[in-house]
């Protein structure tokens, strides 16, 4: 039952934002009665937060499967790329705004999980990539990872990117390919262009 009321809360915070939703909307999207879902979670910030310990737990297994299953470095990139532009289509933004801006115990455990997992995974990708010479030899690990690490913080600044205005999915793949194309070398412009042009003709045909 807890993993069931996880699952649909989570389609409708992503659909309508988390903030607009009550617990009695909750209740009643899954047809349960507020004494049930009582009895898992405290209360909605306790649903909340353990759908993002939830959400950045399957992120963090898709990372780990990604680079287990990537030939190289920049294929690693193109999976993620791919993998977070399906994430972003399918989520309401004003649902990260709330989560920012309402949710801080929840918007803590995604923050944590930025500036640590993903901060020592771009380091890993970017240390395969110099050692495959796909990437610039000379880059600095420390200071490109931190840079990046800005850039995803710029995906989810809602005063630079208004919702209203633009789509949360296009400022990502926009953000990610301008860092793609920075870091790598020719042989690995060559590689994005081929894994690019792979993953056009797979949209293509869905």
């Amino acid at each position: 039952m807890k993993v069931h009321i996880l699952e649909k809360a989570t389609e409708l915070f992503t659909r309508q934002g988390i903030r607009s939703v009550t617990m009695d909307d909750v209740s009643r999207h899954l047809s349960i009665s507020k004494k049930t879902l009582y009895q898992h979670f405290t209360d909605k910030d306790d649903l909340v937060e353990t759908i993002v310990k939830a959400q950045v737990k399957i992120t963090e297994q898709n990372c780990l499967d990604f680079r287990k299953k990537a030939e190289n470095a920049v294929e690693e990139m193109i999976l993620i790329l791919e993998f977070m532009n399906i994430y972003f289509s399918q989520r309401n933004p004003i649902a990260f705004h709330d989560l920012q801006k309402y949710y801080s115990k929840a918007w803590a455990h995604f923050t944590h999980h930025k500036e640590n997992f993903l901060r020592k995974s771009i380091e890993d990708n970017l240390k395969r990539g110099i050692k495959e010479k796909l990437f610039h030899p000379d880059l600095n690990v420390n200071i490109v990872s931190r840079l990046r690490m800005e850039q995803v913080e710029c995906v989810f600044n809602h005063e630079l990117f208004p919702a209203s205005h633009f789509n949360m999915q296009s400022v990502h793949d926009q953000s990610m390919k301008l860092y793609m194309y920075g870091i790598t070398t020719l042989k690995g412009h060559q590689l994005i262009n081929k894994y690019l042009s792979k993953l056009n003709k797979k949209k293509q045909k869905v």
